[in-house]
């Protein structure tokens, strides 16, 4: 088991790893005996994992349940409306818990609806995808999409408790899982502990995917690297922006793919795409281009830009981005393995950077 507590502007998050903790929810997670929870999950983790939660809960607690479908188009208001009207109805007060039982969708929705219902509910996440455990149910980030942007609309309210189980990653779809793994990819190409984190990416290979031991050790690297970063710049406006490498092309391709890209999956095109222009400008090793996509590839992730999407149409979608100003756009870049930087372009000469 690792553990560790996270302090961000003034609350303070519990968060802890360990294989099986989902079926010991009790002695876990004591805080939630006596207490109303809204569990919250997605038509694809109910049939999984619901019933088992509930049953271990409601020996203690009065326990309620929402599932919304799966997939990003979630993220609207109507369910936050929804939810609010569960909490409504049932009386819940500040003293009560929101359960977020899901993957970066449900974390996302869940944390909003409870920062802002009276004003804060308590607010634990229980992640099942690798992207979730490793790095969205942590830091506080709360958002829905709107009017097609994605992460429009969100307030920063961290979860008292972050309870990981690497074993629920195991009845995961192999395509979702290496989804998954490009926010761990990412975190260990920003992250400044080196070798050591270069070592662990070398250890990512389609056959190990089944261990749980390498996936325990690839989320505990993830969070460990997110809330490094967070603590020391948790509203998001220098360090912890480096954790969007990829994500400025990405968040493009995947608004334009409606669906079709899993987000880790249009993050693999956004990294490779700003790592060949910084290797076309001398700005980036050559060697840190190949091991990158040689590794994406091995996972059979995309790291081609979609050929139905223009240039123009990325250009567009990229004025929407919340690193856009009238200025430009801040990018997250990279001199190398463990040493990204900030740096703002206008759109005019991103594009030409890009060689568009």
């Amino acid at each position: 088991m690792t553990n560790w507590q996270l302090k961000l502007a003034d609350k303070t998050t519990s968060v802890q790893v360990q294989t099986g903790s989902s079926q010991q929810l009790l002695t876990a997670l004591p805080q939630l005996e006596g207490r109303k929870i809204l569990i919250l999950t997605d038509s694809q983790v109910a049939p999984l994992y619901l019933q088992k939660v509930v049953q271990q809960l409601a020996a203690v607690s009065q326990v309620f349940t929402q599932i919304v479908a799966a997939g990003e188009s979630s993220k609207k208001l109507a369910n936050v409306e929804i939810c609010y009207q569960q909490l409504i109805e049932n009386h819940f007060t500040r003293q009560d818990y929101l359960l977020c039982l899901g993957g970066g969708m449900v974390g996302d929705l869940g944390a909003l609806v409870a920062s802002t219902f009276m004003r804060g509910l308590h607010l634990i996440q229980l992640p099942t995808t690798i992207v979730a455990q490793s790095d969205s149910s942590i830091g506080g980030k709360t958002a829905i999409d709107y009017h097609d942007v994605k992460n429009l609309i969100g307030t920063f309210y961290p979860a008292e408790a972050v309870l990981v189980d690497p074993e629920l990653l195991l009845t995961l779809p192999q395509r979702e899982l290496a989804a998954g793994l490009t926010e761990v990819i990412k975190s260990l190409l920003i992250s400044g502990k080196q070798p050591e984190d270069q070592q662990l990416l070398a250890q990512i290979t389609p056959g190990e995917l089944t261990k749980t031991d390498l996936l325990a050790q690839l989320v505990t690297r993830g969070l460990q690297i997110k809330s490094q970063l967070a603590q020391v710049d948790f509203y998001d406006f220098k360090e912890r922006r480096y954790l969007n490498f990829g994500h400025t092309i990405g968040h493009a391709v995947e608004a334009l793919a409606a669906g079709q890209l899993h987000h880790g999956e249009a993050v693999s095109i956004g990294m490779v795409t700003m790592m060949r222009a910084l290797v076309a400008h001398q700005q980036l090793p050559t060697s840190v281009l190949t091991q990158t996509q040689q590794l994406l590839s091995s996972l059979n992730l995309p790291i081609e830009i979609p050929q139905q999407f223009t240039h123009q149409q990325i250009m567009t979608k990229l004025m929407t981005d919340k690193k856009a100003n009238d200025v430009g756009i801040q990018l997250v870049l990279l001199h190398d393995i463990g040493q990204p930087y900030l740096q703002t372009m206008t759109f005019t000469d991103f594009k030409q950077w890009l060689g568009w």
